[in-house]
């Protein structure tokens, strides 16, 4: 039987790591060393070097759209570091209404194939 897995479980151990691994690989493009990726992103060392080597966050890719906030993003922490956590919180955000995650959702979690109702995804509650 497959485990059921409430919608920010799946943030926190699929959606953030993602959005941490693109903006992370994104940043040190842009010129910044791994030690200053880490430093900003309150992440180690070791962390920002297994996203750039892909062993962390490679699973689930994001549609054109979250890559077009990806890039106004980086532009905007570029300008000013402190931003990083905002735009993190708005990434997420654009990721929940996008409905990517209630589709996560459904694949990780016992709502496969109708096994169980989700009460918190909107585009079941559409259905029900």
């Amino acid at each position: 039987m497959q485990k059921l897995f409430f919608p920010q479980e799946i943030e926190v151990w699929y959606i953030l790591p993602l959005i941490r691994k693109h903006l992370a690989v994104r940043l040190n493009g842009e010129g910044l060393s791994q030690k200053e990726v880490a430093s900003l992103m309150h992440l180690t060392e070791a962390a920002i070097s297994q996203y750039k080597k892909e062993k962390r966050g490679n699973e689930i890719f994001f549609d054109s759209n979250f890559n077009e906030e990806l890039n106004k993003a980086i532009i905007r922490i570029m300008k000013d570091k402190s931003r990083v956590y905002a735009e993190i919180i708005k990434l997420n955000s654009l990721v929940q209404s996008s409905g990517f995650l209630c589709e996560l959702h459904k694949k990780k979690s016992a709502l496969k194939n109708g096994q169980l109702p989700c009460l918190s995804c909107k585009y079941s509650q559409k259905e029900n």
